[in-house]
């Protein structure tokens, strides 16, 4: 039986949805359409340029730094500096009432002059056969005894008047004018904030994939250290390594590593932000396994560990089973189950399924 649905003329025309369910009507498929490969972002493991990339936050310190005392107590008279002002190197910053040590001093001189005289009377009895020796050395223990003591007290004269050690800022002042100091007890916070510096905090875990056989400046070469500052994130500020703690933190079991980075020009960096050092450590460094993002592991309840590894020529991804080794910031290393130039999907991975097409997403 002819059915009319099949004979499409001019008044039939319809739009192409139309056209698709008459097929259907008259009995024909409309022909299978290929899948959609879903973009997926792939790491090639153990190829030139591969890394995991580790983050440590940390906080900006001047390059110098200095909480400044006095050496000797008494009551602060003179504060001719301000917060935020630059200094120069021996530059007076604060005094202390001299009058006591003034006093002690001169009782000092005194006494030395006085040793001295005798000390002197005696050498030359002495030489007259007069004094004998046993005397002569009584009274030059006494006048080297006075000499010492006045240099002591000269000295704690000197040490009321606070000067820089080195160019810089005031960065705060801890104590009132007309406040009594004790000896050692800051009172002014110095800081040389012409070039900058962050300490972080580096796991044991991370540390030990440094190579001890390399230079600090071969190793800065190939992690590349960058800083970040909080308050302005949009900028990244190369730095070197400085220094690296071989002892651990008892508490934290971490290591302190301080970084340099020259201070911009055109921004307010001030000691004190919050900052983050961001590193790159090539695969070929760590020498175990291949470092991956975290979020491209997959452990579905409770089954062993996998990835998805993508076929090169087809395109497709399939289950990989693997053996995972220490967490390091967001990368955790694989230590079994993948071999060098095996590519990996690390991004979409909850939406994958076996055999799925895949497309290399680009940024």
């Amino acid at each position: 039986m002819f059915d009319a649905r099949c004979q499409l003329g001019p008044r039939w025309r319809l739009a192409a949805v139309l056209a698709s369910a008459a097929a259907l009507a008259c009995g024909e498929e409309p022909p299978p359409q290929a899948p959609v490969a879903r973009p997926v972002k792939i790491v090639t493991l153990g190829s030139e340029g591969a890394t995991r990339v580790l983050e440590y936050p940390g906080e900006i310190e001047a390059s110098q730094h200095a909480d400044l005392a006095f050496e000797v107590a008494g009551q602060v008279v003179e504060f001719p500096v301000e917060e935020g002002q630059d200094v120069q190197e021996g530059q007076v910053l604060a005094k202390l009432d001299p009058r006591d040590y003034q006093a002690r001093l001169d009782a000092e001189l005194a006494r030395r002059n006085a040793a001295r005289a005798e000390y002197e009377r005696q050498q030359a009895l002495f030489d007259a056969d007069v004094a004998s020796q046993q005397e002569l050395e009584r009274v030059r223990r006494d006048y080297e005894v006075n000499e010492a003591n006045l240099r002591t007290s000269r000295k704690a004269l000197e040490d009321t008047q606070l000067r820089a050690p080195f160019a810089g800022k005031v960065a705060r002042k801890l104590v009132k004018d007309f406040r009594n100091v004790q000896a050692k007890e800051p009172v002014l916070i110095l800081q040389d904030d012409s070039d900058l510096q962050i300490v972080v905090h580096v796991p044991e875990a991370d540390l030990a994939l440094g190579q001890p056989d390399i230079t600090p400046a071969e190793r800065a070469a190939r992690i590349r250290p960058r800083v970040t500052v909080s308050s302005f994130p949009d900028r990244v500020f190369p730095a070197t390594l400085r220094e690296v703690a071989t002892t651990a933190d008892p508490a934290t079991r971490t290591y302190a590593v301080t970084l340099h980075f020259e201070k911009p020009g055109d921004l307010n960096i001030l000691s004190g932000m919050t900052a983050k050092v961001t590193l790159e450590v090539p695969d070929d460094v760590t020498g175990a396994g291949y470092a991956v993002p975290v979020q491209a592991v997959l452990n579905d309840q409770g089954s062993t560990p996998y990835v998805w590894r993508v076929d090169p020529e087809t395109m497709t991804v399939g289950r990989a089973t693997v053996t995972l080794g220490e967490v390091s910031g967001d990368h955790i290393e694989v230590t079994g189950g993948l071999d060098p130039g095996d590519q990996v999907a690390v991004s979409g991975v909850h939406r994958l399924r076996e055999g799925m097409p895949v497309r290399r997403f680009q940024n």
